[in-house]
């Protein structure tokens, strides 16, 4: 019996031993341990977990191993090593999306409007949950950060569960893609065409949050280059697809606006293949617990509803108001929302990378916050900005001075009278639309990337407070003073006033410092 107590007296000092990482204090009880009568029984099974764990921990970094910069240039490093990939794979969905409405341009002047009012409505409609899918890569960031990474795979089955719930409201939304364009009073030459883009998107609904999800779990890890060649891959099928969809090359149908969303839809879900061919390796597999963590696990997804539904009632609440002004342009008639369109889609080539930076901040303030503290999270926060500052101020400079050379692209390789009616009166709508997103460019660039930091620490109700304000207030105002004719220039003036007021409200939290206290694990 005493050497039973021994025993257990010994497992006990190990356990504080190992808890306390202290290495004397571990050879000690080794020693004791190794004296015990259970030592011998326990030695084989012991070296073969010693061995599964090895295994594990070559994998997956532990968090002493994480680099923490200590200047600003390695901070801005380390910023730009996430944050670089991240850019180029969401320019690759600017560039789709650029190259899915010059085409449909070419091809009828109707489909090049619809499909931006088509792919605004069906982004309001889905946008909920992949807000709350593109919380993964941050809350795995903190998971990392304070040592928890077995339990990565276990919260990322229970967002992949949040998705499947999802396929009633998707399927719901593609049944009535009619009654919610009749509702907004859309003209008539371009409901059809935007009911068939929504409809046919709607089919790639599932696999976009699904694919939000997993590329979350990748960026949360810091292994961006892999979301990079995915979204380049991507890409790629996707502009065959157009090409070959759109205008009925190669011996296939020539189905217009349909076969634009048909080509996106399937690369979403080429996306989704992807990334689960990646996943069912070992090297990820394994260390983050991906089969371990394949369960229904209330807690872990209760937790992250908490954090995640806030950001996905954000993606809400911008499209919506978005959404609503670029209805409210369609109600001017079809030469407006085109000329909209054109100057969106390089207001596009300029954002949307700029959400790469904004993912890369809330991955990165998420680990900081957690491993670091709040001060490694400020400078993450400062560098990121300063980068998003040069970027956008670049597009800026070249809106403002080149915006008539930009906006003639729509021309290219269209003869005299070639081009779709009204073409050239929206083209000069467009050159003076860009002098707005000049305006706002820079602004928008703060309003992101601070956005993004308060998300990765966990402020996230705040964001959603600040822009569901900041968009009912100046879209409402906008309809309120509306001038008796209604014009183009109007609703620029309001996208322009509601991204300032956004930017304000982002940078008073960030300077407050209120979100420091913040934590999602």
């Amino acid at each position: 019996m005493s050497d039973l107590n021994e025993g257990r007296d010994s497992n006990r000092r190990c356990r504080v031993a190992k808890q306390s990482l202290s290495a004397e204090a571990a050879e000690c009880c080794a020693a004791e341990d190794s004296s015990s009568p259970a030592h011998v029984q326990r030695e084989e099974s012991a070296e073969s977990s010693d061995e599964h764990q090895q295994r594990l921990d070559d994998a997956a970094p532990s968090v002493a191993e994480l680099p923490v910069p200590s200047t600003w240039p390695q901070t801005l490093a380390e910023v730009l090593a996430v944050a670089f990939p991240l850019m180029i794979s969401t320019g690759m969905m600017s560039i789709v999306l650029f190259a899915d409405r010059y085409l449909l341009g070419r091809y009828d002047g109707v489909s090049m409007g619809a499909s931006m009012a088509g792919g605004n409505l069906f982004w309001v409609l889905v946008c909920v949950p992949i807000g709350a899918a593109s919380m993964t890569g941050a809350v795995i960031g903190q998971l990392i950060g304070s040592g928890q990474t077995q339990r990565v795979g276990r919260l990322l089955w229970q967002v992949i569960w949040l998705a499947l719930m999802t396929i009633p409201w998707l399927v719901g939304c593609a049944y009535f893609a009619e009654d919610f364009f009749r509702v907004t009073g859309q003209a008539d030459e371009l409901l059809q065409s935007q009911v068939t883009y929504m409809r046919w998107l709607m089919i790639g609904g599932l696999g976009l949050i699904i694919e939000s999800a997993l590329s979350g779990f990748f960026s949360g890890i810091e292994r961006t280059r892999i979301i990079m060649w995915v979204s380049v891959a991507s890409a790629l099928v996707n502009l065959v697809l157009d090409g070959l969809l759109i205008f009925g090359l190669a011996g296939f149908p020539r189905w217009g606006i349909a076969g634009a969303a048909i080509g996106s839809s399937i690369a979403f879900w080429f996306k989704v293949v992807c990334y689960v061919g990646l996943l069912s390796r070992r090297r990820f597999r394994e260390p983050y617990g991906l089969i371990s963590g394949c369960v229904f696990d209330w807690a872990v997804l209760k937790n992250f509803v908490y954090f995640s539904v806030p950001s996905g009632l954000l993606y809400l609440s911008e499209a919506g108001a978005f959404t609503i002004i670029l209805l409210k342009i369609g109600q001017l008639g079809d030469v407006p929302l085109r000329a909209t369109t054109m100057a969106v889609n390089f207001n596009m080539l300029a954002y949307i990378p700029l959400l790469g930076i904004g993912i890369a901040t809330s991955v990165l303030v998420g680990r900081h916050l957690l491993q670091s503290g709040p001060s490694m999270a400020v400078r993450t926060t400062l560098a990121a900005l300063g980068f998003a500052l040069a970027y956008s101020g670049f597009f800026a400079i070249l809106f403002l001075g080149f915006s008539d050379d930009l906006v003639r692209i729509y021309h290219l390789g269209a003869g005299q009278g070639d081009a779709p009616p009204g073409t050239q009166e929206a083209t000069q709508m467009a050159m003076g639309l860009m002098g707005f997103i000049a305006c706002y460019l820079l602004t928008d660039s703060v309003q992101l990337v601070i956005a993004a930091a308060l998300k990765g620490a966990g402020d996230i109700w705040f964001v959603l407070g600040s822009a569901t304000v900041a968009g009912s207030l100046t879209v409402g105002a906008g309809i309120y003073f509306q001038p008796q004719q209604p014009s183009l220039q109007w609703w620029w003036y309001v996208l322009t006033v509601w991204i300032w007021v956004l930017a304000i409200l982002m940078s008073a939290r960030f300077i407050s410092g209120r979100w420091k206290s913040k934590r999602m694990v």
